[in-house]
């Protein structure tokens, strides 16, 4: 059985250990799984990996004394139970640093921390695309010069040694290049990232309306009534619109000009009132 290091998710874990076991033809069962773990429910440990029950510190314990797992081992299970049981972002973030900082370097890439540290600061993404066009220079202090959002020399450096060490950039003859490279490969650290994305830059959002122009910038607001059916649809035309924003600036870029700048265009859609309740 491998070791846990690497799983971002407990149940998918205890599957795997459980498959395991029962691969080696002893007769492996849930009911013996779950006694082996002192429950007396015969049933709890499937219960748990189908997501069906959650577990309990006391529970949690018990399960790690089932899994004959010990040291560092043991505490990134605790962890990470911790981390997929709960509800609020700012709280798996912290979960999630303590999963990395027990976790062997050479795990670490199983857990995608470049990609989650990429997208927990908006000057990676920005320096990402600034870095593609033809009269980048990966000087801190022309950068610096450049940006509108607020950064020090400091962390622009810090920002382009992450991008070049891990290959987010990659500098050739010509300059530099940008390969596709940010794959979340689990739902878990995909959700964690993104939303942590999505505060980031509406942090800035709020930074850019006092720093910048009104001529520099375009905020707006509206707010609107629909019927409950037409959520879905707005969704979609929100999606639509985004995307074709997309490919009219990718048109913009097929002669690369020496005016590119790189530009942040956010969308927010979000309930204010709730839902009727049914009677």
């Amino acid at each position: 059985m491998n070791k846990i290091y690497g799983y971002t998710d407990y149940r998918k874990y205890l599957e795997d250990y459980y498959d395991f076991k029962k691969s080696q033809g002893k007769g492996f069962s849930f009911r013996q799984f779950s006694r082996k773990c002192g429950f007396s429910s015969p049933n709890f440990i499937k219960l748990v990996i189908e997501g069906q029950r959650n577990l309990s510190p006391d529970s949690v314990e018990k399960v790690v004394k089932g899994l004959d797992i010990t040291g560092s081992e043991l505490e990134y299970f605790r962890i990470l139970v911790k981390l997929n049981q709960e509800n609020k972002n700012e709280i798996k973030a912290i979960y999630f640093d303590q999963l990395k900082k027990i976790t062997p370097y050479e795990k670490r890439r199983q857990l995608d921390t470049e990609s989650v540290e990429y997208l927990s600061h908006w000057i990676y993404p920005v320096l990402r695309e600034m870095a593609a066009q033809a009269d980048f220079r990966d000087d801190p202090y022309w950068i610096s010069r450049r940006l509108t959002g607020r950064a020090t020399v400091k962390d622009i450096r810090k920002a382009l040694q992450f991008l070049i060490h891990h290959g987010f950039i990659i500098k050739n003859e010509d300059g530099y290049t940008t390969p596709d490279k940010i794959v979340l490969s689990s739902d878990e650290i995909r959700n964690l990232a993104v939303r942590q994305y999505h505060r980031t830059i509406l942090r800035q959002a709020q930074e850019a309306l006092d720093d910048l122009e009104v001529s520099d910038r375009e905020f707006g607001a509206l707010i609107i009534t629909l019927p409950e059916s037409s959520l879905g649809e707005l969704k979609d035309k929100l999606k639509q619109f985004r995307k074709d924003i997309h490919e009219w600036a990718m048109a913009q870029n097929d002669s690369p000009a020496q005016d590119e700048q790189v530009i942040q265009y956010n969308f927010q859609m979000f309930p204010q009132s709730r839902k009727a309740a049914k009677s």
